[in-house]
């Protein structure tokens, strides 16, 4: 291995950005975990013990850039006012995020506080004892007073003692400062050092920078390694370049190199550019030479008509070369078509050809139909015959129905056969069901018959039954007979009661029965034990043996290298020599990378060799290349030859070829001959052909192997032909296959 947060407000008004923020709150943090009880302390001290210029601190996070935007000075606005109170005792008392109307209602109102009393409000934050609710308020409290003091919240948010929380909280005040100053966000956020929360700071403040600067946005976004250089940025900047030069923002699109990010960028500019003129467009997306990307953006160009003249865009769609292309535009239809006439669009459906396209289309129709006549729509499904089709049609409209309307979901569940399909819509319409009103999800639960759907939705269910009453759920638990539902389910009761009552949950997790069950559940808990009291997890873990021990000592590895990566390889030397010491090695490598993946190979390469060090690497590998691919790969490159550099580079080519696979592909080019040359070509091809066969084709011609080269040769002629048939059958014919095999394929075109 090489060395490697008065009067009583009725309205709420909610900007849009805001509300998108709201959002991520919601959906990134309703699964959190637990901090502890330190984060209060914290907020209490934040502001008398932090310089609001420096952003320095004095207990929590490494020192930041200087943040030298001027606080905005408070008016008569900044006093309270009726519904403060209210608002300071529901902080107080939630339990759980609320959902649907609900969460809405609520994130309005502290939307509608001023950044004064968004920064007074965190104190109230900081004594919920449940790190889900912290965190998810936090970030709405934050950005709102970023808006008016970001110095002052970013010195709030660096002084959080747990890692993850910290860092989540600055991320929170990168995204406040940017709806007010991108631009000074922006040139704070580039002061950070190499890593993800550099990455992620400038993912958020190119977002909002876009919509005043993109070209700017673009060129700062040249600068964020890895995945973090981000889809959701791509878009928001190509956006913003097509509503003023849609031509113009297409070329700039097309400059990008293959992958993701282009993908996004030419979605982008199609969807805008279909809003204004649809037919400028689609001449433009019919066009572009790969496959993939120009169905989506066809698809985009074609939604966007539609909303605005669906005859039009209709005619135009009916009107292309029977195909993929067509059947794909036609289907994307189904949704606008299905609002405004859905027997005609059920009608033309029908006519199609029988395939997954058809089934598709009549499934987005029936949905929306469900939505405004759900008795009228269940009719023309219970008059179908019992095909591969309706059960396909059926799965479409139970995934639209399941989140707006999961009692008429339930409906449509009822028509279908037992099997995969039934088992497949009935866990996705527990999980939105039981979300929505978990009392509903588990009567409609117990209706269902016994067998394996109905243990899938109760599997779909346990988080949220966990969440609302971890006790209750425990109790529950304790009934069920043994097997892989109990064992899952106790998984998630650990999970969701120690991020409200660590020391209950411990207690309950110690005395579950030896097995499966017990090592998820201790497991589980290590991250919320790590972070509340190390000392304790650690003896406690000491106690165990096999398994159980192994997970838990990794679990607690892993958080305290990112909390506090001294003290973790501190720990390490108390560990006798071992399989524990070594559980908790690889912990211990993946919370370090976190931090720095540098340090982390260094680590790495301290380790003695042997499978312990291979398990560590292969933790930071995959940590390293979703930030910074070309690091990684540089590091794995001084492996020494053998079966662990073989599987290292398979690893890195992997994820580095899903997100930029022409730098991966040159990559590539630099690798030795050998064995472990064709496996690395082969995982590349594997992970590249779905989307850019036109990529991964030469190097399946590459691999030495006869019979693997020409199996993978296959597989990227499969994915080719669904996306470009005529170029697909230039390189099946001039491929090295065997002429029997290549007329196998070719009969596939058009199929």
């Amino acid at each position: 291995m090489a060395q490697s947060n008065g009067e009583q407000q009725t309205e709420y008004p909610m900007s849009g950005k805001s509300l998108v923020l709201l959002v991520l709150a919601i959906f990134l943090f309703g699964g959190g975990y637990l901090a502890g009880r330190h984060a209060g302390k914290a907020s209490t001290e934040a502001n008398s013990k932090l310089s609001s210029e420096t952003g320095s601190t004095g207990n929590g996070g490494p020192a930041l850039p200087r943040v030298t935007a001027k606080k905005i000075p408070a008016d008569a606005s900044d006093k309270p006012k009726l519904g403060y109170a209210e608002l300071e005792q529901k902080i107080l008392s939630m339990r759980s995020l609320d959902r649907g109307a609900d969460a809405r209602d609520w994130y309005r109102a502290l939307d509608s506080l001023t950044p004064v009393q968004a920064q007074t409000l965190l104190a109230e934050v900081e004594k919920n004892p449940v790190r889900s609710v912290r965190e998810a308020v936090r970030t709405v409290l934050l950005g709102k007073w970023a808006q008016g003091d970001p110095a002052a919240a970013m010195a709030y948010a660096n002084a959080l003692p747990n890692k993850t929380e910290r860092e989540k909280a600055i991320l929170a005040v990168v995204r406040g400062w940017a709806e007010k100053d991108a631009g000074a966000a922006m040139a704070w956020a580039q002061q950070l050092p190499g890593g993800q929360l550099r990455n992620q700071a400038m993912s958020a403040a190119i977002s909002l920078l876009a919509a005043t600067d993109p070209q700017a946005a673009l060129e700062a976004s040249k600068t964020i390694s890895g995945r973090q250089n981000g889809y959701s940025s791509m878009w928001s900047i190509f956006n913003s370049f097509a509503e003023k030069d849609p031509a113009g923002a297409a070329q700039k699109a097309l400059e990008l190199p293959m992958g993701q990010q282009r993908s996004q960028a030419l979605q982008a500019v199609g969807s805008s550019w279909g809003q204004k003129d649809p037919q400028a467009a689609l001449t433009w997306a019919m066009g572009l030479a790969n496959g993939g990307d120009k169905r989506n953006v066809v698809n985009s160009i074609v939604g966007q008509w539609a909303a605005t003249d669906l005859n039009a865009a209709v005619t135009w769609a009916q009107a292309l070369p029977e195909g993929s292309l067509k059947q794909s535009a036609l289907s994307s239809l189904g949704h606008q078509w299905g609002q405004q006439d859905p027997k005609a669009a059920l009608a033309y459906a029908q006519s199609l050809p029988a395939s997954s396209t058809r089934a598709n289309m009549m499934g987005n129709v029936v949905g929306q139909w469900a939505q405004q006549d759900a008795d009228a729509a269940l009719a023309f499904v219970q008059a179908m015959p019992s095909t591969t089709e309706r059960n396909r049609m059926l799965q479409t409209v139970i995934s639209q129905l399941s989140w707006q309307d999961p009692k008429a979901a339930a409906q449509f569940v009822a028509q279908m056969p037992a099997g995969n399909a039934q088992m497949s819509a009935v866990s996705q319409l527990a999980n939105s069901f039981a979300q929505n009103d978990p009392a509903a999800a588990m009567e409609w639960l117990q209706t269902l018959p016994d067998g394996q759907a109905k243990r899938n939705a109760f599997q779909s269910m346990s988080w949220q039954l966990a969440e609302s009453d971890p006790a209750g759920a425990a109790a529950y638990v304790a009934k069920m007979p043994p097997g892989q539902d109990r064992d899952n389910f106790m998984n998630s009761i650990a999970s969701r009661w120690a991020d409200s009552d660590l020391n209950s949950a411990v207690a309950w997790a110690s005395q579950l029965p030896e097995g499966r069950g017990k090592e998820n559940a201790l497991s589980s808990l290590g991250p919320r034990w790590a972070e509340a009291d190390p000392e304790g997890a650690m003896k406690f873990a000491q106690t165990l043996t096999g398994e159980a021990q192994s997970r838990l000592l990794s679990s607690i590895g892993s958080t305290m290298a990112a909390n506090d990566p001294k003290a973790a390889v501190d720990y390490a030397s108390r560990l006798p020599d071992g399989e524990a010491k070594n559980s908790y090695y690889s912990g211990l490598a993946s919370g370090l990378a976190q931090n720095s993946p540098e340090e982390a190979a260094k680590f790495v390469a301290s380790m003695s060799p042997g499978a312990a060090q291979e398990r560590a690497a292969s933790t930071v590998i995959s940590q390293w290349t979703e930030a910074d691919p070309k690091g990684a790969a540089a590091w794995v490159s001084t492996f020494p030859d053998g079966t662990a550099r073989d599987n290292a580079v398979s690893q890195v080519l992997g994820s580095w070829g899903r997100n930029d696979p022409r730098a991966a592909s040159e990559w590539l080019g630099t690798l030795p001959p050998g064995k472990g040359l064709d496996n690395a070509m082969n995982s590349f091809v594997n992970n590249v052909s779905w989307q850019y066969p036109d990529i991964a084709a030469p190097w399946a011609e590459k691999i030495s192997d006869e019979r693997q080269r020409n199996s993978t040769i296959e597989n990227v002629a499969r994915q080719w032909l669904r996306s470009d048939p005529g170029a697909a059958q230039k390189w099946i014919e001039s491929s090295s296959l065997p002429d029997a095999r290549k007329q196998t394929l070719l009969k596939m075109r058009g199929t």
